[in-house]
């Protein structure tokens, strides 16, 4: 008897697995009360894992599926692109805004504190002069060093463009040596004040001398003042862009004789000659 058991464990290990998973086991539901049988299943090994694999595969793809078509992938590190978030644009946006008024704030504080507080800095003596070559008449020029130091200090600007404020005629030309920063410009009644870049308002209130006036900081350290307006249209911390209307032309402050624009443009922080860069005719 125990060598046919031996015999038949033998031959049953013998047996290759594939013929093993295919063997049938019942699966038997019993009543516990009774006994009774409920139910009952044939099922190989083959066939379960067959069915397991199915329902895994199934569920991982349901697992993917609802990763990859729903917001939740935003929240997994790493997935997807950040730059498709709105919010992450949003929020880029709000940074870049931030960061060019942090840097045009930065660009005119140096060159301002002179402007506003009337240290004025860097003047060269207009007595300087220097010979400069013979010109068709055989006559010899005298160029002031001033100027040959105003040229090259303004090199910069050159490549710069520039709105009308307003245009008339001049009244008054730039005269630093009787501190006359700028140029006086007579128009018609009403007629809007420009700006002549894409600047921030850095200063808009009324003073005794110079009426309602308006600084504007501008890029590469540039600020333009209009002085003596009848009324302004914009306050401080304002962006404005090239040609907005920023004033109406007028006539106050003390030291107005009549109606129109006293207009002046500083770079790093000291005065240059409007009519060098501009046309107001």
């Amino acid at each position: 008897m125990r060598n046919k058991t031996n015999i038949s464990e033998g031959l049953e290990s013998k047996r290759h697995w594939w013929e093993r998973m295919k063997d049938s086991y019942r699966i038997s539901v019993i009543d516990d009360e009774n006994l009774e049988e409920v139910a009952s299943y044939n099922l190989s090994l083959l066939n379960f894992y067959i069915l397991i694999s199915v329902l895994a595969s199934l569920l991982a793809l349901l697992v993917v599926s609802f990763i990859v078509f729903t917001p939740v992938k935003r929240l997994i590190p790493g997935y997807g692109d950040i730059s498709d978030n709105k919010k992450f644009i949003e929020l880029s946006k709000k940074v870049d805004f931030l960061e060019k008024e942090i840097a045009a704030q930065e660009t005119y504080a140096i060159g301002l504190k002179n402007l506003l507080s009337g240290n004025i800095t860097g003047a060269e003596s207009p007595e300087a002069v220097l010979p400069s070559p013979e010109n068709k008449t055989g006559k010899k020029e005298l160029i002031r060093a001033e100027d040959i130091q105003e040229n090259k200090r303004t090199k910069g600007l050159n490549i710069l463009h520039f709105a009308t404020p307003v245009s008339g005629t001049i009244a008054a030309p730039f005269k630093p040596d009787v501190n006359h920063y700028g140029v006086d410009i007579v128009a018609e009644k009403d007629t809007p004040v420009r700006a002549i870049m894409d600047g921030v308002v850095i200063n808009a209130e009324w003073s005794i001398a110079t009426g309602n006036t308006v600084y504007l900081q501008h890029a590469n350290n540039v600020v333009s003042v209009y002085k003596h307006n009848s009324a302004l249209l914009v306050k401080v911390g304002d962006f404005v862009k090239t040609g907005q209307a920023i004033a109406i032309i007028g006539n106050s402050g003390e030291v107005s004789t009549g109606p129109h624009l006293h207009f002046e443009i500083w770079f790093d922080g000291k005065y240059v000659n409007p009519e060098n860069f501009i046309t107001f005719n």
